[in-house]
């Protein structure tokens, strides 16, 4: 039971991690990184590696079946990777916002644990109603994350992301039952099994996972509780968990899909992409801004589920890759301004480069994954440019959306970069090098790594291999 060891390992030691952080949140932060490395290993081994890690047979109702496959070992490679990142970035932090509040940072690195696992498990789990329970799991942790040590009004905006998470999680709770009635009890993307249409369930889970992702008219959660959560909770709602939603739709949601419907999400898809990123554009507030441009790239995400070809799941796995990496490092580097320069306004900050270089290269990198310019953020954005151009064909007009897209994207990015790092210079001094620095440096450095072969060749190849075979599109 490697599998679920490795998930339930984290939460383990989460009370280990829970007793550290009463003495220091540094040895809690180290207990709360070392309890993902055997997920690490696990899903890097599948993701770089090829082939398939199975336990439990996919035979009535085992709810203790789990596969991990290129596809979904690239999400589940981001929730680790990223997970142990901000694990090390964290003491700091909630050591600051600790003083801040009074309190003790135990409740943080008590939750953490459970909520890295939980995202983990609705990935690798094959049963629909365990891939449920673990999203629950990952909502319940990541609310007390909020109602402790959140920003501004905490109650209320733990009540927002409570209503609205779990009105996403019952509705595709809903399909799931659906599907059960018919005798369908698992993923169809890992258990090779094509349900078939089914108009109510597709609904039902397409509705439920676009609040999960905060799509287009259901995405009014997704800045209040991006901007006042705790940073290292927000580096991982974005898209670690809001990316769980475009899982769903990818794994389960496009296996009942009527025929022609797919367009109108795509439609919708390219509405999200370029709304996000001009509210983004718009914001002044750095952690906001950060929500907005999760709106849009999860316009790119649903982009490339709703194009129903291989390119197109390439894409989504290698976008939920260097989204993950990239927002990442930008809500650390929020953090990280935060705790030494008291502010988040954006019209407060100004040449910072002088003040911290590498954080101003490490934050150029992470907007550079946004915009899929020399980062493994690159071939994701190549890979969604064939899979759309393999489905318009030669229908030029469709390109102008794609196009704007990209250029609203590109925008906000080198817009925000110039604002925060460059011009007039507004604070003296350098900022500390610590290891919430460094973690900053080092997830923006493995962004690039990612984008040499063999890394990249060795991830898109796996990944279109696997997708060749879901027989989605046959």
């Amino acid at each position: 039971m490697t599998i679920l060891a490795s998930l339930l390992l984290p939460m383990a030691l989460s009370l280990a991690a829970y007793v550290a952080a009463k003495r220091s949140p540094y040895i809690a932060g180290y207990i709360s990184a070392a309890a993902l490395l055997p997920l690490l290993a696990i899903s890097s081994a599948v993701a770089f590696g090829g082939g398939t890690v199975a336990e439990g047979a996919m035979d009535g109702f085992n709810l203790l079946s789990f596969k991990v496959t290129p596809f979904n070992g690239v999400f589940l490679l981001t929730v680790a990777l990223v997970g142990v990142f901000v694990a090390l970035y964290s003491p700091p932090y909630m050591e600051h916002r600790g003083h801040e509040l009074g309190r003790d940072t135990s409740i943080f690195y008590l939750t953490y644990g459970f909520f890295l696992g939980g995202l983990a498990g609705a990935f690798a789990a094959a049963n629909l109603i365990t891939v449920y329970i673990f999203i629950e799991v990952a909502l319940v942790a990541s609310l007390f994350q909020i109602l402790y040590y959140g920003y501004g009004d905490r109650v209320r905006i733990s009540v927002m992301y409570l209503v609205w998470s779990h009105v996403g999680a019952l509705l595709m709770l809903a399909g799931f039952l659906l599907l059960y009635l018919r005798g369908v009890y698992y993923v169809p993307l890992l258990s090779g099994v094509a349900p078939g249409v089914d108009q109510a369930a597709f609904l039902l889970i397409l509705v439920g996972s676009l609040i999960k992702m905060a799509a287009l008219g259901v995405h009014m959660w997704l800045p209040y509780v991006h901007a006042e959560a705790p940073t290292p909770l927000s580096a991982l709602l974005s898209p670690v968990l809001v990316g769980v939603g475009g899982y769903i739709i990818a794994a389960v949601g496009m296996y009942l899909v009527p025929p022609g419907w797919e367009r109108w999400v795509v439609y919708y898809a390219l509405a999200t992409a370029v709304y996000g990123g001009l509210m983004a554009y718009l914001q002044k507030d750095l952690k906001r801004l950060f929500a907005y441009s999760t709106v849009s790239q999860m316009g790119y995400m649903l982009l490339g589920v709703s194009l129903k070809n291989a390119y197109g799941y390439t894409a989504v796995a290698l976008l939920y890759l260097s989204h993950g990496l990239g927002k990442a490092v930008l809500f650390m580097t929020a953090g990280y301004l935060i705790m030494h320069l008291h502010t988040r306004d954006l019209e407060k900050m100004g040449g910072l480069y002088g003040w911290r270089p590498e954080l101003a290269g490490a934050s150029v990198v992470g907007f550079l994954n946004l915009a899929g310019v020399l980062t493994i953020g690159m071939i994701s954005e190549i890979l969604l440019t064939v899979a759309y151009a393999s489905y318009f064909r030669s229908n030029y007009v469709y390109y102008i959306p794609y196009a704007l897209m990209l250029v609203v994207t590109g925008v906000y990015a080198f817009n925000t970069t110039r604002l925060v790092f460059f011009g007039p210079h507004r604070y003296e001094g350098k900022g500390p090098i610590d290891i919430a620095l460094a973690s900053i440096t080092a997830v923006a450095f493995i962004s690039v790594l990612f984008l040499l072969p063999p890394f990249s060749s060795a991830l898109a190849d796996n990944i279109y291999n696997t997708a060749r075979e879901l027989g989605l599109w046959r």
